[in-house]
């Protein structure tokens, strides 16, 4: 397909392509780190079916579907490693670069386009997300394919423009389900802007295919759909409240800008952009924003946990806002927005490193044990310990249990991780482990609450002071 007269450049594809290339390289290096909970599920769930029975399966909402396909195929050909696994997601995030290009020249300018590529390529949580083996580096890739794919469409009104926007948003809704609040958006923009025109009949078309597709690719799995859905429910109640997702994303912001300043600065040049924008081009504000709360909407309805990666679609909007709000200050506009990609650029090494450091707790502890020691796992930790490492260790699943644990002749260990989810589900040993164990080492990760802490109970009772 033909890139519109705003993005054709051959200087501005030669900048592009190479940022796309920096982007790639910077989300293979450390691909190979340590894996988190939910990587670890989709590893247990899914990596060890045959590639023919994963479209079959949904379960739980660890099923990313096109991802896992990939994952599996990138598997069978590289071998069962981490960074195959991975390979899926660091491909999409460098591919969203060329697509937050393609999407900003088109909302905006080439200028605009690159610099919000820029943003993206050195963003520590696009790096994040991209060396994830989930569905969120294809989510966004998808959201800003058919967000540029869905503006064109509207402005030519061409056939062929609103059945390639179709398979793009059938193909973000197979990758993960929250594409589906980026189709209500898109739906609803599409509605206002050819309200009373004969133009509705190709938003009909582009609007009905995408529906029809994405049904016939979840068709295998809607039983199983329905069930995992239905079943679907948040075990830490902070994780429902919309306040609590607002404070996560700022948190979010204040680390991709090295820090609170640098993040207040973003903020401010985010607002000038929307206001330019919604004076501009409405339906740029309206693709950030109509998802999010289309989605929070329907979330808060279901009881949902909120978390806030279910929104990282809208971050390739948001950054192209960012630019467009420093480009408004005069004469040192272009300046400023090599400033903040340069600052934003100083987080990404915050990005690399393990998840969560589930395997280097299991060597400390196989280190340090004795004959006579016994060790404990409850919950999450039991999960992973279990399922994925085969480690054999005890699940105990209330205080009684963790106290009959208790080695006659030998220190009894205790692992555990996602303290807020510790504490939500096993109250009892959660309360037990703080009172008669001690910390002797903590793993960190770079996922909040991510730390696999272990501790240990000397057989003599009691444990010794801290």
């Amino acid at each position: 397909m033909q890139l519109s007269d705003g993005s054709g450049s051959r200087r501005a594809l030669a900048a592009i392509a190479a940022l796309t290339g920096i982007a790639l390289l910077m989300r293979l290096y450390r691909l190979d780190e340590g894996l988190w909970l939910d990587e670890i599920t989709t590893w247990v769930r899914y990596m060890r079916l045959p590639l023919s029975e994963i479209p079959m399966l949904y379960g739980t909402e660890n099923q990313h579907f096109l991802f896992s396909l990939l994952a599996r195929l990138s598997m069978n050909v590289f071998g069962e490693s981490v960074w195959a696994f991975r390979l899926p997601a660091a491909l999409f995030g460098a591919a969203s670069i060329w697509a937050m290009y393609l999407f900003g020249a088109e909302a905006a300018d080439r200028k605009q386009g690159l610099l919000g590529a820029a943003l993206l390529t050195f963003s520590y949580q696009h790096v994040w997300f991209s060396q994830n083996a989930r569905g969120y580096a294809g989510l966004l890739f998808w959201t800003l394919m058919a967000s540029w794919l869905l503006l064109r469409a509207l402005r030519e009104q061409r056939t062929g423009l609103w059945c390639a926007y179709a398979v793009a948003a059938a193909l973000g809704v197979y990758t993960h389900a929250t594409m589906a609040f980026v189709l209500i958006g898109h739906a609803l923009i599409a509605a206002w802007q050819t309200r009373g025109q004969r133009a509705w009949r190709g938003t009909a078309l582009g609007f009905g295919l995408a529906f029809t597709l994405t049904v016939l690719l979840h068709a295998p799995a809607m039983a199983s759909i329905f069930s995992g859905v239905k079943h679907t429910v948040s075990v830490v109640q902070e994780w429902k409240s919309p306040l609590w997702t607002v404070l996560e994303l700022a948190r979010g912001l204040r680390i991709g800008y090295a820090g609170a300043a640098a993040g207040v600065l973003a903020l401010t040049l985010f607002l000038a952009g929307a206001w330019s924008y919604w004076r501009t081009r409405p339906a740029v504000v309206a693709l950030l924003v109509l998802p999010p709360v289309i989605g929070s909407s329907i979330l808060l309805a279901m009881g949902h946990h909120i978390w806030p990666r279910f929104f990282y679609f809208a971050m390739g909007f948001g950054a192209l806002i960012v630019i467009r709000g420093a480009l408004l200050i005069p004469r040192a506009g272009t300046a400023i927005a090599f400033a903040i990609i340069a600052v934003s650029a100083a987080s990404v090494p915050f990005a690399y490193g393990p998840k969560q450091d589930f395997g280097s707790a299991r060597q400390y502890v196989l280190s340090q044990l004795q004959p006579g020691d016994r060790v404990a796992t409850s919950d999450l930790s039991t999960w992973v310990y279990g399922q994925f490492y085969h480690a054999g260790w005890i699940e105990v699943h209330n205080a009684a249990e963790l106290a009959a644990l208790r080695a006659p002749a030998g220190r009894t260990w205790f692992l555990y991780t996602l303290e807020p989810v510790f504490r939500s589900i096993s109250p009892e040993v959660h309360e037990a482990v703080g009172r008669e164990f001690r910390i002797v080492k903590v793993f960190p990760g770079t996922l909040k609450n991510g730390e696999v802490t272990v501790c240990v109970r000397d057989a003599a009772g009691g444990a010794p002071a801290q």
